[in-house]
């Protein structure tokens, strides 16, 4: 079977590499600029049970992380570079409808624990370099026979000699007609990779994030967070103008680059939208705040689906 993915961030590489796995697909993936060049490569990389301002326990976490975790490790045999740092996330509740989650989280699940007041020690948290898995996932499907092909799809017409066509476009899906129907929205997050010591010592997360990355001499600082915006490029001086309380937490850093991204999310829910959407054609997308987490599962999914076709 010959499958077309078009995008090479979380969803589209992870899609390819259980396509792949199974050994009844060939797979060739499109992308329109590099690997990761949209909201995936720019991803602050927090990986954990627990996102979202209402700090519940997201839906299957258990198998998301397993699965999630399992491609992290196929994308650390494939680069030198360091790919992930499992040393924990800390969480800060920011009101008492939070902490009281969070606490009861602590007694139910065992990978979260209390270590001050408002804080929160997350054990099961990852944080991904996402740069540096990307570039390991796709060494991986390339090895194992993917073809990359840096070509921009203006129309599913360019690829009727293929058997099934997966859109994982991210930001791109609105410039295809088969995915107008899907209720979804657009944000986007700019965030600051920092060159210094993580004022915190791990990842934390309160409102925004420091992503630290592991014993590299730099962090990301983020995020932005804009519902309004005119395009999905960098802008330094409105990112610094909006994390400018971060910012003064961060002073002895020095600020390296702005990144930005947009993500996409279901407007009626917080989990991703995999689903055919024509024949020959699936669409998966709105990965939102979890793309880390649910990338693997969802791509696990899709594959599953396609082949049984």
């Amino acid at each position: 079977m010959k499958i077309a993915i078009i995008g090479a961030g979380f969803a589209g590489l992870a899609s390819a590499y259980f396509l792949l796995e199974s050994g009844k697909a060939s797979v060739t993936i499109f992308e329109a600029d590099r690997v990761g060049a949209g909201a995936s490569g720019v991803c602050g990389g927090l990986l954990h049970p627990y996102p979202g301002f209402a700090a519940r326990r997201s839906s299957r976490a258990m198998d998301a992380l397993a699965v999630a975790k399992q491609l992290i490790r196929v994308a650390e045999s494939h680069t030198p570079k360091r790919v992930a740092s499992h040393h924990g996330i800390i969480r800060k509740s920011m009101n008492d409808e939070q902490k009281r989650r969070l606490i009861d989280h602590c007694g139910q699940w065992g990978d979260i624990e209390r270590v001050e007041d408002n804080l929160f020690a997350i054990h099961s948290g990852i944080t991904v370099h996402s740069e540096n898995y990307l570039e390991g996932l796709k060494n991986a499907v390339i090895k194992m026979g993917a073809e990359l092909l840096i070509q921009k799809i203006a129309s599913l017409e360019e690829l009727k000699g293929f058997d099934q066509i997966v859109i994982a476009a991210g930001f791109g899906i609105r410039e295809f007609p088969e995915c107008q129907h899907l209720n979804v929205k657009f944000l986007k997050g700019q965030a600051l990779r920092m060159k210094g010591s993580s004022p915190m010592g791990k990842s934390f997360i309160s409102r925004g994030y420091i992503a630290h990355l592991s014993e590299e001499e730099f962090f990301d600082l983020g995020s932005t967070y804009e519902r309004e915006f005119l395009d999905d490029k960098p802008n330094l001086e409105k990112t610094k103008e909006l994390l400018a309380e971060k910012l003064s937490y961060c002073k002895e850093a020095q600020v390296m680059e702005c990144r930005a991204g947009v993500r996409v999310a279901s407007r009626n829910h917080y989990l991703p939208i995999m689903e055919k959407v024509a024949p020959k054609i699936y669409v998966f997308t709105a990965l939102g705040s979890r793309g880390l987490l649910y990338h693997g599962l969802y791509g696990r999914d899709l594959a599953c689906s396609i082949l049984l076709v």
